[in-house]
């Protein structure tokens, strides 16, 4: 058994979640996180909402509130949304009512400070002279200086690179949409080059188990000279620097960022009674921190973050750094400002989170840009949902209560197409739901194609009871069937774990109190549905196709 510390990428609570961001970092890292416990691992699943970033006031500002009602507002509407769609963390931060939060990133900060790993130095910014107010990232749009793709002022979500302080290109304030000017500021920096070759050793080492486009894109960063990283920055709203002579100056979110993980970690096993536990699993060497996040955060999360724990010493590095690429609606791109989104709290309320789930899986955007269509989302629930899944478990059920009085019979081996499913499955989602080769596309198409399989079966088993309800022939496929469906819901867990509960009482699988899942199916747990057990006489309806 290992020790797992799971996160996903801190959303900006200028809005509710949509299907888009819930395909992404927050769905994958769910499903991870209930694989590696299904397998037996201790698993931290943490995140926080990004309350202090910048986006908060602008766009409190837009709807006439406050930057802090604004964050309180949506990050409650998040949180809801994730419980919704059965994603939500085992502690999820809100940092503006968390003391812990800021009282751990002035302290990473004052050990960077202390060991003279940050240096002071005068940089262009933006300042609107109509606003008086200098602008950074939210406050700021342009375009990107290496891409030329529209961006705000740090990261480009196109290609993913940091922006010189003051390089954005055609810089409109994002208050007024006049063009600013540049002046002279002191800012505190983290000198990002001189952890080349830490970098390079960490890369070699972890980075060979990185999605191909975040290797390249390293690849591409390390060509050239790493940038200096401004980490304060001069604004009213968030964590103050904790120094003398630095009134009025904040510590920019991008470098607090990874603090959130650490805070969120450390009021989880205080809440669980352990409250130095975080920091010895952080400063473990053994163990494994798993981040996901958009393709849009592979700066931070990448280069900027494992080189920070570098230069602090004591945390361990993320071993794997799962990315996803953007997930577009009716081929166009989620936009929050022109309504072209989904928003996941309302469709949540109108299908079952498993539906949902399966799907986002079986489409999600892990290596290249995927496409929400409704009507897709439709034709997933029917046919393999709907006229698949529970079909099959709405079939066979009814015939072992009708033949053998729901008891199940001695099968004498199995028969029929399934056969090689029982075999091979459980190796295939296991290598499917592993970090190091993380795809629950490939999980879900699995898991589609075998009930696709059963279900292209059933008149096989009908012609078998046919010839004869009592024949062994007939009960070796039907036991197959039984075990199949069973091994199938099981394996389904990290994916649906609704289904996984609803289906586990009628096949009489036992169900974890803790982690409220089957376990498993190790060798000695096989068959999971053995002889003389006895089952439900039906499944009730727990999927429905899409009005």
């Amino acid at each position: 058994m290992n020790t797992y510390v799971v996160t996903s990428a801190p959303p900006n609570p200028n809005g509710d979640l949509h299907v888009g961001h819930l395909s992404g970092p927050f769905l994958g890292a769910d499903v991870q996180a209930r694989h590696l416990r299904q397998r037996g691992h201790e698993v931290r699943y943490v995140g926080y909402s990004d309350e202090h970033s910048c986006y908060v006031p602008r766009r409190a500002a837009e709807i006439g509130s406050t930057a802090y009602q604004t964050a309180l507002t949506f990050g409650a509407r998040m949180e809801e949304t994730l419980s919704l769609g059965a994603m939500h963390h085992d502690w999820f931060t809100r940092p503006l009512t968390t003391p812990k939060h800021t009282e751990i990133v002035q302290e990473f900060f004052t050990t960077l400070w202390e060991a003279g790993k940050l240096e002071v130095k005068e940089l262009p910014v933006f300042y609107c002279t109509g606003c008086a107010r200098y602008l950074y990232e939210a406050e700021v749009r342009g375009e990107c200086q290496f891409c030329s793709a529209p961006s705000d002022g740090i990261y480009c979500e196109a290609c993913g690179l940091a922006q010189e302080s003051g390089g954005l290109g055609a810089a409109k304030c994002t208050a007024c949409w006049e063009a600013p000017e540049q002046r002279t500021l002191k800012r505190i920096v983290f000198p990002l080059e001189e952890y080349r070759a830490q970098l390079l050793a960490y890369y070699e080492k972890a980075g060979e188990r990185w999605r191909p486009r975040l290797r390249s894109y390293l690849d591409g960063l390390l060509a050239n000279e790493l940038p200096l990283t401004p980490i304060s920055r001069e604004a009213d709203y968030g964590i103050p620097v904790p120094l003398d002579g630095w009134d009025g100056h904040i510590l920019d979110t991008w470098f607090s960022g990874i603090c959130g993980y650490l805070a969120a970690t450390a009021c989880l096993t205080e809440a669980q009674g352990q409250p130095e536990l975080w920091r010895q699993q952080w400063t473990d060497p053994d163990t494994r921190i798993v981040n996901f996040l958009g393709f849009d955060c592979s700066f931070s999360h990448a280069v900027l973050w494992p080189a920070l724990l570098m230069a602090h010493g004591d945390y361990t590095l993320p071993s794997q750094i799962v990315t996803n690429e953007f997930y577009r609606l009716e081929g166009d791109k989620f936009s929050t400002s022109r309504g072209h989104a989904i928003w996941g709290g309302d469709i949540l309320r109108q299908i079952s989170a498993d539906a949902l789930r399966f799907h986002l899986c079986l489409t999600g955007p892990e290596r290249e840009q995927g496409n929400f269509a409704m009507k897709e989302l439709a034709s997933t629930v029917e046919s393999v949902l709907v006229a698949g899944l529970q079909r099959w478990a709405q079939t066979i059920l009814p015939l072992l209560a009708e033949d053998f009085g729901s008891t199940v019979p001695a099968g004498d081996g199995y028969a029929g197409p399934l056969t090689a499913s029982l075999v091979d499955l459980p190796k295939r989602i296991a290598a499917a739901l592993a970090p190091d080769s993380f795809s629950p596309q490939r999980a879900a198409a699995f898991l589609a194609s075998t009930i696709e399989r059963a279900v292209n079966d059933l008149p096989e088993l009908t012609a078998a009871r046919q010839a004869g309800a009592g024949t062994p022939e007939y009960a070796r496929r039907l036991v197959t069937h039984l075990e199949a469906l069973a091994l199938v819901s099981v394996l389904a867990t990290p994916l649906m774990p609704g289904w996984a509960r609803h289906i586990a009482k009628h096949l009489d699988i036992p169900v974890d109190v803790l982690t409220q899942m089957p376990r498993w199916p190790e060798a000695a747990d096989l068959p999971l549905v053995p002889e003389g057990r006895r089952l439900g006489a039906t499944v009730p309806a727990y999927f429905h196709n899409l009005g």
